[in-house]
């Protein structure tokens, strides 16, 4: 069901957290009629709900999307389409075939690359200097659908998670408002996913975030900022106590540094000098396990992380010795 003059189309928003929260504050304000929201079964916060409850919205929370009697209240609510922002279910035929113009998701991916999850982190790690943010058609893959709208936004070389997260944040309500104004206006022009260029993004889990320092600074700098805040930080142990690196720098223009990796080679105000695989970078915040966060004031010649071939071969020994204890 449209408004009175069929220029707005009826909208019911699946999705979580700030960037779901405002981009219902944005429709809700727009010539479109929101219908409903429907909620994750396990929110990661109640923003979107909240905004849901202000605009006076009916909310749905189904443990499963697919489910008959769950699909039956979408089309009570007379949706001509669904909107999914950050909403963690797929959204099969049966509930598709509900909203008379189709289902649109919103990405944070430059699609066909960059499908799948934790893509701002990815982005971040690999390198990359600008992220996508997609607004697609659903179908029945995970982020194969035809491109309706694509906004390129720019990475710099010091932007943390939390740097990419706010742009990303910002730019989704009024790409996602622009989309369905075409969608509802016919003027839309999805194109076609070039499938052969297509890379997935596997979720980030616990334990990936432990600092290798043989690698090379660049990918070390990328990986600290890449998890920053509101990441889980990147980790590394000093006397075997862990510690949480927040904020770190590296500059291509410094040299190739000999030293042994993970080593405090240097100090000045902003923080500790540690040698890579290739060269070196400066850890500028720490968080130590139960202590403060600050600049760390580590000696030279403090070691970092542990050596995992040594250490192996330790343990190797001690299975030896307790083997020939049985014999």
């Amino acid at each position: 069901m449209t408004r009175s003059g069929g220029s707005g189309a009826g909208v019911v928003l699946f999705g979580d957290g700030k960037w779901a929260a405002d981009t219902l504050r944005r429709l809700v304000r727009s010539r479109h009629r929101v219908a409903g929201v429907v909620l994750r079964r396990r929110p990661s916060d109640g923003q979107l709900e909240a905004a849901a409850r202000e605009a006076g919205l009916p909310v749905l929370q189904p443990d499963r999307a697919d489910d008959p009697g769950f699909i039956a209240q979408v089309g009570a609510l007379e949706p001509d389409l669904v909107v999914s922002v950050a909403y963690d279910q797929i959204l099969r035929r049966s509930l598709r075939e509900v909203p008379r113009l189709g289902c649109l998701n919103a990405h944070a991916g430059a699609l066909p690359r960059y499908r799948g999850r934790n893509v701002i982190n990815w982005a971040i790690i690999n390198g990359e200097c600008e992220i996508g943010v997609t607004v697609h058609q659903i179908d029945d893959g995970i982020d194969t659908g035809d491109v309706v709208l694509q906004q390129m936004l720019p990475i710099a070389w010091t932007d943390t998670y939390g740097d990419v997260l706010a742009r990303v944040v910002e730019a989704i309500p009024p790409l996602v408002e622009r989309a369905v104004d075409q969608v509802a206006e016919g003027s839309a022009s999805p194109r076609a996913q070039d499938h052969a260029a297509a890379t997935y993004c596997g979720g980030r889990s616990d334990g990936d975030e432990w600092l290798d320092w043989a690698l090379p600074s660049e990918r070390v700098h990328n990986l600290v900022r890449g998890i920053s805040r509101p990441g889980p930080g990147a980790r590394t142990t000093r006397d075997g106590v862990p510690v949480t690196i927040w904020k770190a720098y590296y500059d291509p223009a410094w040299p190739a540094y000999l030293g042994t990796p993970g080593q405090v080679v240097g100090r000045n105000g902003a923080g500790v000098v540690v040698k890579t695989g290739d060269s070196t970078i400066l850890l500028q915040e720490i968080e130590a396990a139960g202590g403060p966060t600050g600049v760390p004031a580590w000696p030279i010649g403090t070691r970092l992380g542990g050596n995992v071939a040594h250490d192996l071969r330790a343990v190797l020994r001690r299975l030896d010795a307790l083997e020939s204890r049985k014999g």
